[in-house]
């Protein structure tokens, strides 16, 4: 998994996509009828710009009025499943090992091109090969630390994965709960750096992370909640994505995002249409609104996403400072997610066991 098609992307289509300006989108608008409500379940790491640019937009063009409510992906997944006899919920977006094991419980439906073209300008490897769903953007987990606080702290800063483990961090970590994807990233991750097999069963990423414990000050669930712990100076450092320290950085927190040594994990976030959906023609005005080069663009410049509709350009100043480099992408670690899949309810219990309690 990169952010690069590798097959068709030449350096030159690869500098394209991250220079230039966008057109602006142009879509024919309907004739007045009755607003319409659509239901979706989205992740809060990227709710500014949805709810900023998406929400309104579907109001203007189809006089449709879009309810996002956020989760967790572990959370979406299992609120899926819950209503996969009678969906009310025609959207939703969560990371791709949830994502994946909702395609093998038979959840999501193969979606047509030809109503949401946007789809087939998605890099063909953020592509569902069986047409079941599409990534929306993706993004690199690495280390995330407070600069000004180690500094104080005399401190040396972070440049290893295993830094987490030293003793001068001690109480000043955090990790998250299980609920998040990124708790089986670290977990897995932990365990591929330490010599474990791809697929489990962790148990050497459990055994360091038990030794992680007397420098854990907390456990969190959605990203946002790392921010507020930097702000109130409980944390220190901890593997994070690198969206969570751009938005500190324009919040005025010092917060640093770095590529560990070890290389960062490389994360996609995929939609998935629920079968039998309501308001399916709604939905798939919202799909090709979401996938189109305008609104990744907006992903990118307001949530720090990376891009995955190859034909989306960024400005220029923006494009220079940001972290989603090619170099960075390839050669990131690939997260396990059939491992996930087939055991994410038993690892969920074991890190409360083991982790957690």
């Amino acid at each position: 998994m990169t952010i690069l098609d590798k097959p068709g992307l030449s350096r030159r289509r690869f500098n394209n996509l991250v220079l230039g300006a966008v057109p602006a989108l142009t879509v024919a608008r309907p004739a007045l009828a009755q607003s319409k409500d659509l239901r979706v379940v989205i992740s809060a790491v990227y709710r500014k710009s949805f709810e900023g640019f998406i929400v309104p937009k579907m109001k203007e063009l189809y006089n449709v009025n879009v309810i996002p409510s956020p989760f967790l992906s572990g959370e979406a997944l299992t609120r899926a499943i819950a209503q996969r006899e009678n969906p009310a919920i025609s959207l939703f977006t969560l990371d791709q090992g949830p994502w994946l094991q909702g395609k093998e419980v038979g959840l999501w439906l193969t979606l047509d091109p030809k109503r949401a073209p946007n789809l087939e300008n998605v890099f063909k490897n953020y592509r569902d090969p069986d047409g079941k769903g599409s990534a929306l953007f993706s993004y690199l987990l690495g280390l995330l630390y407070d600069e000004s606080a180690i500094k104080a702290a005399n401190v040396e800063a972070p440049t290893s994965f295993f830094d987490m483990w030293k003793p001068e961090y001690k109480g000043r970590v955090t990790i998250p709960q299980f609920s998040s994807t990124f708790a089986f990233i670290l977990l897995a991750e932990t365990d591929r750096l330490l010599g474990g097999s791809l697929g489990g069963p962790f148990d050497k990423g459990f055994a360091k992370l038990r030794e992680l414990r007397p420098n854990i000050a907390s456990f969190v669930g959605p990203a946002g909640q790392y921010i507020q712990l930097f702000q109130q100076k409980e944390i220190w450092l901890t593997q994070g994505a690198h969206f969570t320290a751009l938005q500190a950085s324009r919040a005025g927190l010092p917060v640093v995002w770095k590529l560990p040594k070890e290389g960062a994990v490389a994360v996609a976030h995929y939609l998935g249409v629920p079968n039998n959906a309501p308001n399916l023609d709604e939905t798939y005005k919202l799909i090709e609104l979401m996938l189109s080069p305008e609104y990744q663009k907006q992903v990118a410049m307001i949530d720090f996403m990376g891009p995955v509709n190859g034909k989306t350009e960024l400005d220029p100043a923006f494009a220079a400072g940001f972290p989603l480099t090619r170099e960075a992408v390839e050669s990131a670690a690939q997260v396990p997610w059939d491992a996930y899949g087939r055991d994410r309810i038993a690892l969920g219990e074991r890190w409360q066991r083991e982790i957690q309690a």
